[in-house]
């Protein structure tokens, strides 16, 4: 792959004016930018931590700033401690971190249905059927429960994000989450008081 002197970035339609390598690692260590947003390479566009691995720098955008220094310099790279390249292997892939964000978002639909089967249970282990109104307060109990327990989830995924310059994505994820958990419960109180009543 032949190197490029500066690079254009990419990130929700929005295009910068090109930057060296030594602009774009400062934008990483100051959290403007991050690892996923994109950077066009010969015409093509990647994220920029694939860029950074087909020319051999490393993840971490501490690291990767000396070594492009060093690689525009014309020094070769300084050898990684082992206690840095263990730091550097053991954080979390953020691509995979977004993606689990926005699963823990809707999951808020799939938590309500498994924490009512509570009620089942323990009417089969009590042999008795609950009157409508214990029964309901339960399934409510069930529904708010399930709907609130992946925001813990979610906000601890948002705060390492949010360190790594992606404040768009974590915004993104807080307004999905409000509303698919509102909506779901909106609709399970709605079933789960149908069926309450039925059972009755």
């Amino acid at each position: 792959m032949s190197k490029q002197s500066t690079f254009r970035l990419r990130w929700k339609g929005a295009i910068s004016e090109p930057l060296s390598l030594g602009q774009i690692s400062d934008k990483l260590r100051s959290g403007e930018i991050s690892l996923i947003h994109n950077i066009e390479v010969e015409g093509s566009w990647i994220t920029i931590r694939e860029y950074f691995r087909t020319i051999g720098l490393s993840r971490s955008p501490i690291t990767t700033a000396s070594q492009i220094k060093n690689q525009e310099s014309g020094n070769n790279p300084p050898e990684l401690k082992a206690s840095e390249t263990g730091n550097i292997n053991n954080q979390p892939n953020l691509e995979h971190l977004v993606r689990m964000g926005y699963l823990w978002c809707g999951s808020t639909f799939i938590f309500p249905l498994l924490f009512s089967l509570i009620v089942p249970i323990l009417e089969f282990l009590t042999k008795a059927t609950f009157p409508f109104s214990s029964r309901f307060v339960l399934l409510a109990f069930g529904t708010l429960a399930g709907c609130g327990l992946p925001y813990l989830s979610i906000r601890h995924i948002n705060a390492y994000i949010q360190d790594h310059g992606l404040s768009d994505i974590v915004k993104d994820q807080q307004k999905l989450y409000v509303t698919l958990a509102t909506t779901s419960a909106l609709v399970w109180l709605i079933v789960f008081w149908i069926l309450a009543g039925t059972k009755a």
